[in-house]
């Protein structure tokens, strides 16, 4: 009786009509509140991390990124401007939008999907799948509110102008929404891949993709240069909107029609039901027993794509290579006469090893090593509320870390043979240096592989610092054992030794606290 009232005390004429607009807002107030709580929730978990991790936040994460940031601005200041064209510099900014919406394509459907996080237990409530959009599209632009920040400080680095200029904020704030949308779209669509591989949709996402990656290269490059494309400016910046407007009913509408098939799908991809195709009889004859059931299980996650990240650092390593046969073949390296010593022009032997083409490979052997193996820190912090199944099965700290040190050195084994390949298919490195070089590339890669493994459990909690922190150091040794290897070799010796009982030291921390 209560809920008529409101419309039995009204004496309108239209008192139907007035009831239905009741309703609506009654329905609406709902809505409203267990989008709230979703956000709330979301919110006390990120606050209580945030209180047992306070020396990371406060002290360490600020070290690094001030460490960063000034270290890009004083090679900015020392390299001369850089003026791309316009079209080459949108095709850049399109690509970074692909790589961003590619990096998060784990993280996003977590949020979308909860998969593994307390606001899981809210599937059980009569909670609108609306509302777990809205949600999540309110966490993804809170997230990609950082890569605005890290936008304005590299503008800072490189434009003289005021950062607060209307028509340079406006399209920075354009491109976080579509970012966020691009990523929640993507995730969803993702998700729904693996579960139906509908070639059709896949299609259609895919040019929906591209299109905004486009319109947020648009918006990145007007953020940054206010001077380019003032032309029509008011109205592709409508555009925009547009777009915006578009994506997100699009998204909505495939949220509605896919989430009760793929949810299901979702709760079923931790399922130990599937066969792994590394045996791990076959690793126990090199490893123990534990090691090796780890190892094994460690590979056939990333063969499986448990992150966005492996598909990441694959397009890494296609870029790498990419960029080393274009520097080859188009005499894109320095020239060098007899004046320098350490490449002359008629190096035969060992001289060589300096010569620019070898040192070429030797640094993209080391920068795909590095981009392979920091997939160890996201694989880490993926698998870091399961310690307690280690523990529960009598695993060591020694073992956990024997495991990981061994896994970033197998997921970026490809690194020497594939970048020598890539390098001698050149034709521009001496032939009579391939063997030499292929040892070298072979201990630049054990040298990174190592110096990421041996860290892995520095940070583990937060991924996104340890990939900053483990790959400078490790790409640091790599690349110094590229032009001096000779002294990478004491460096090794005397480094490993110290580095192994720290890391089995934090292994057996995390694994007592069981990630906490």
């Amino acid at each position: 009786m209560h809920e008529s009232l409101p419309c039995s005390r009204n004496r309108s004429r239209r008192p139907d009509l007035l009831c239905s607009e009741s309703i609506t807002h009654s329905s609406s107030n709902i809505a409203l509140t267990k989008l709230l709580l979703l956000i709330g929730a979301t919110t006390r978990s990120r606050l209580r991390w945030a209180r047992q991790h306070i020396y990371v936040w406060l002290i360490l994460g600020p070290v690094v990124l001030g460490l960063t940031y000034f270290t890009a601005a004083q090679v900015a200041s020392d390299l001369p401007a850089w003026r791309p064209s316009l079209w080459l510099a949108v095709t850049l900014a399109a690509a970074f939008e692909i790589v961003l919406t590619g990096a998060s394509l784990s993280r996003a459907s977590i949020e979308i999907y909860h998969l593994r996080r307390p606001e899981a237990y809210f599937e059980s409530l009569p909670v609108t799948p609306s509302t777990h959009l809205n949600a999540a599209l309110i966490s993804r632009i809170a997230r990609t509110l950082a890569v605005g920040i890290v936008i304005v400080a590299a503008r800072s680095l490189s434009v003289k102008s005021d950062l607060t200029d209307f028509w340079s904020l406006l399209p920075l704030a354009l491109f976080i929404l579509i970012t966020a949308l691009a990523e929640v779209f993507a995730g969803i669509n993702w998700i729904h891949w693996s579960h139906i591989k509908d070639k059709r949709a896949a299609a259609f996402s895919l040019i929906i993709l591209l299109s905004t990656s486009l319109a947020a290269g648009l918006l990145l490059v007007h953020s940054i240069k206010p001077q380019e494309l003032i032309a029509w400016r008011a109205l592709w910046l409508a555009g925009a909107v547009g777009w915006a407007a578009i994506l997100y009913f699009i998204t909505h509408r495939l949220h509605d029609r896919w989430r009760a098939s793929d949810i299901e799908y979702v709760k079923r991809l931790q399922s130990p039901g599937r066969r792994s195709i590394f045996h791990s009889s076959l690793i126990r004859r090199r490893f123990d027993a534990k090691v090796a059931a780890q190892l094994a299980r460690d590979l056939q996650l990333t063969v499986r794509g448990f992150s966005s990240a492996v598909y990441v650092v694959a397009g890494m390593t296609a870029l790498w290579l990419a960029v080393l046969i274009t520097a080859l073949k188009f005499d894109l390296l320095p020239i060098v006469g007899r004046a320098i010593p350490f490449a002359p022009d008629d190096a035969s032997g060992f001289d060589a090893t300096w010569l620019p083409e070898v040192m070429a490979v030797k640094f993209a052997c080391a920068l795909v090593a590095a981009s392979l193996a920091s997939l160890m820190p996201v694989l880490i912090a993926y698998e870091l509320q399961l310690l307690w199944l280690e523990r529960a099965i009598g695993t060591t700290g020694l073992e956990i870390w024997q495991a990981k040190l061994w896994y970033t050195r197998f997921v970026s084994a490809p690194a020497p043979v594939v970048v020598w390949l890539a390098g001698m298919a050149s034709g521009e490195v001496p032939l009579f240096y391939s063997l030499p070089l292929l040892a070298e590339c072979l201990f630049g890669w054990w040298m990174v592989s190592s110096i990421i493994g041996a860290l892995s459990f520095e940070m583990p909690t937060r991924p996104g610092l340890a990939i900053i922190v483990v790959v400078t150091l490790g790409l640091a040794a790599g690349l110094f054992t590229a032009m001096l290897w000779p002294f990478g070799l004491i460096i090794y010796f005397q480094a490993m030794h110290g580095l192994a009982d720290r890391g089995r030291a934090r292994a057996r921390y995390y694994l007592i606290t069981e990630g906490d």
